[in-house]
This record gives C-alpha cells, sequence and structure tokens, in this order.
C-alpha cells in the first residue's frame, strides 16, 4: 500500500483540481449561447480551492520523494518514468484553474457593468 500512496495523492490532487475548474466552468456558465450572460464573481470558496489545489499538486512528489527508497524497483521505475508528465498535468491543470477564474471574473464584471448601466438608465426616466 506504501508503494500506491503518491500515485493515489496525485490521482486526488488531479480530481480535486478538475472539480475547481468545473465549479469556475458551470459558474461562467459557457456555452448558453448569451453573449454576456449574468455571471457572479469568483467567490472565495473557489480561490481557496485553488490555492489548496497547488498545495494538493506538490504533496504527491514530496511524498515520493521522501518513500523513494523503500518503494519496491517496479513502482520505483513507474514513478521515474512518468514524473515529468505527472508535473506537467498537474502544472497545466493548475494554469487552467487560474485561466478559467479569471474568465469567470471577466465574465462577472460584465454582469456588474450591465447592472449599473440598467441602473443609471432607470433612475433617469
Amino acid at each position: 500500500m506504501d508503494d500506491l500512496l503518491p500515485l493515489l495523492l496525485w490521482v486526488f490532487a488531479v480530481v480535486w483540481m478538475l472539480s475547481v475548474c468545473g465549479i469556475c466552468i458551470v459558474r461562467s456558465r459557457f456555452g448558453t449561447g448569451e453573449r454576456h450572460p449574468e455571471v457572479n464573481p469568483v467567490s472565495w470558496n473557489v480561490v481557496l480551492a485553488q490555492m489548496v489545489s497547488v498545495l494538493f499538486a506538490g504533496i504527491p512528489f514530496m511524498v515520493y520523494l521522501m518513500a523513494s527508497e523503500e518503494l519496491s524497483p517496479a513502482f520505483h521505475d513507474f514513478y521515474t518514468d512518468h514524473l515529468v508528465i505527472g508535473a506537467a498535468i498537474v502544472i497545466v491543470l493548475v494554469f487552467v484553474e487560474l485561466l478559467l477564474m479569471g474568465i469567470q471574473a471577466h465574465r462577472a464584471h460584465f454582469t456588474e457593468v450591465d447592472r449599473v448601466v440598467r441602473g443609471a438608465t432607470h433612475t433617469e426616466a
């Protein structure tokens, strides 16, 4: 079971990051067909979840480094062969999270501007 720990932690981190991406996609209202759909700003919970995902991204690699001498030769070879690919996937997912959070914030900005403009036109009439 100790041999599988870095892999299980990496899978957990990837699932966590994909969940954060999914939340941002749903809240950004992609696929609605609207030019500027009403979107809420990025919540602090999502920001915190993204920060935690960065921590989760590094933990499997630290566990691997600490336990690399105790791993069986087969798992040690597997981890060394796939280390760069696993790190690349995690890094790309962190940047995708940030990109999706930026898109949501950008769309929320348009929503706020539309609300202000609508409020200004109603007060003039």
